[in-house]
């Protein structure tokens, strides 16, 4: 029998902006499973659902482990439902300049941000080719366009995301599967609140042609839409949910 909502991933959703995305897609008549590697923040996310309590489903594993991403999404299909959209939104980064970037550090950053992005694509593209429908909704960076300084393997990263984004569109759109890319820019989540200065922060809205700091919610308002059939003639875009920090 077909499930009563269709199905949805969202990686990287226990915290912030992929909190946030997973609780809208729920708002608007999904059941989401948070796929990240965090279970203590999986179980907060939901705390914060439990109104609407057997529609967001913990999924712990790492987006890099191809077999614990495959178990999870096989899990999660055998009681929700195939996969109908998945928001490739968790990454990582860690602060270095272009001429103390490590080796190590390095891999880690593309291995998360990018390689990640590619392997549970890969896993939940599988499945909606056979059903000839699906959405895949990439989340990269202004920093892929030099827009503000940052460590060079995650610029390099989302760049690569993005990229790999308009190619799985083409590969993809025959079969019925849309690919598209949110490029966010200065999102005020917990953590930058409270590590940045008031003026630091009025810095940042001032570099926006809205004159504010984005939200979790503004990002994840365009994310819905392009998991929906609202968007269904729409594949192989960058989206830019950054204030015209970077206009595209």
């Amino acid at each position: 029998m077909e499930p009563d909502r269709p199905a949805a991933i969202v990686t990287g959703g226990a915290r912030s902006i992929g909190r946030t995305i997973a609780l809208e897609l729920i708002s608007q008549g999904w059941r989401v499973g948070v796929l990240d590697v965090n279970p203590k923040a999986i179980a907060s996310s939901q705390a914060l659902a439990e109104a609407e309590a057997g529609l967001l489903v913990p999924l712990t594993a790492s987006i890099t482990d191809r077999s614990a991403v495959t178990s999870a999404l096989g899990t999660f299909s055998a009681t929700a439902g195939p996969v109908r959209a998945l928001v490739n939104n968790a990454g990582m980064t860690l602060p270095a300049r272009f001429l103390d970037q490590t080796d190590e550090d390095w891999d880690r950053i593309v291995d998360v941000n990018l390689k990640g992005t590619f392997i549970v694509s890969q896993v939940a593209a599988r499945s909606m080719v056979e059903q000839g429908t699906g959405a895949i909704v990439n989340i990269s960076s202004i920093s892929a366009h030099g827009v503000r300084t940052g460590p060079p393997a995650y610029a390099a990263a989302k760049a690569g995301v993005e990229g790999l984004g308009r190619l799985m569109a083409v590969q993809l759109g025959p079969f019925g599967v849309r690919v598209n890319t949110v490029v966010v820019g200065t999102i005020g989540s917990p953590w930058l609140l409270s590590r940045k200065t008031p003026d630091e922060l009025a810095e940042m809205a001032a570099s926006t042609l809205t004159g504010r700091i984005g939200t979790p919610a503004d990002v994840a308002g365009v994310v819905a839409f392009l998991c929906s059939d609202a968007a269904s003639h729409v594949t192989g875009q960058l989206l830019s949910v950054s204030g015209g920090q970077w206009i595209a």
